[in-house]
């Protein structure tokens, strides 16, 4: 939640956070989705940890949790399978809160991504991420391929020219479709601009993370990206139908990750989603966003 959007907007957000509380989605706390993480790792799926925000969080409080959750993990068998999802502005784009939690996963083997928000924040993240680099001097591990990593949405223009400033940096890149409008004739065909900046990333960036539910499009980029000898891995967000992509990880033998979502607001995400793209529970796997955490943590468990 923004603090000048609509007074409507702010009315249907605090509704949905009412309902939330009364039909709560895990994982809500940090100490939830750290488990849910061990548990995924345990079953040889990468995870990844992200807190969704809302408006008014301690950004100390996020730095708190995001410390206590690399440190929880650090004594997994792959604990290199597993990286923090941080989001710039819950944090202010404070480079002293972005360091304070870097500092602490690259001491314990993990990596440290900038997830993607509105078009009028992506300078400000790169700008955070490029303050990053020069601050911190991960430990040479040779586990890791990569320590730092960023969110490109193919739906815009300006990700072509992040993607040479990601390369050039030696900074991994995560694929999406992407949320969030860009700015005055900035759009491009979500599909195509994909392909177009796996076309351009290939080869060029440490680690490539295909972070989409279409398996065409998965399919298609997993081609174009072994052309290029990229390495490269599928990203599912957890809740979301994955059998498919589960199904499409044992055929290629590309390695399956999976974002691991917490906090108060993930119901308010999982609605604005599903409003956003009524398509989605038109397809044949859509039952599959129905069920307890458990009941979907069964379904990919028993999918393997």
């Amino acid at each position: 939640m923004v603090a000048n959007e609509p007074k409507y907007q702010r009315k249907l957000k605090n509704l949905v956070y009412r309902l939330g509380k009364l039909c709560p989605l895990k994982p809500e706390s940090v100490l939830e989705g750290t488990e849910l993480c061990r548990v995924l790792q345990g079953h040889d799926l990468l995870t990844t940890l992200g807190r969704l925000s809302k408006f008014g969080d301690d950004p100390l409080q996020i730095v708190r949790e995001y410390q206590q959750a690399s440190n929880s993990l650090v004594h997994i068998p792959e604990r290199e399978g597993f990286y923090l999802s941080v989001k710039p502005p819950a944090l202010g784009f404070d480079p002293e809160h972005a360091a304070a939690i870097a500092a602490t996963a690259l001491a314990n083997g993990h990596g440290v991504h900038l997830d993607s928000h509105k078009f009028a924040e992506t300078e400000p993240t790169l700008q955070l991420l490029d303050e990053l680099l020069k601050r911190t001097h991960p430990a040479n591990d040779s586990r890791r391929s990569w320590h730092f990593s960023l969110t490109l949405p193919s739906r815009w223009k300006r990700s072509s020219a992040d993607a040479r400033w990601a390369a050039q940096k030696g900074v991994r890149v995560r694929l999406v479709k992407g949320d969030f409008v860009g700015g005055p004739s900035d759009e491009v065909e979500p599909k195509q601009g994909f392909l177009d900046l796996v076309d351009q990333l290939a080869g060029q960036v440490a680690h490539l993370a295909l972070a989409t539910h279409d398996c065409q499009l998965a399919r298609e980029s997993i081609a174009r990206c072994r052309k290029r000898g990229s390495t490269l891995q599928l990203e599912c967000f957890f809740g979301r139908p994955a059998s498919a992509m589960l199904a499409l990880s044992r055929e290629t033998g590309v390695p399956l990750g999976f974002y691991v979502p917490y906090g108060e607001t993930l119901l308010v995400y999982v609605i604005r989603d599903l409003l956003t793209n009524p398509i989605k529970l038109l397809r044949r796997d859509s039952f599959e966003l129905l069920g307890s955490q458990q009941t979907k943590l069964a379904r990919i468990t028993g999918a393997l």
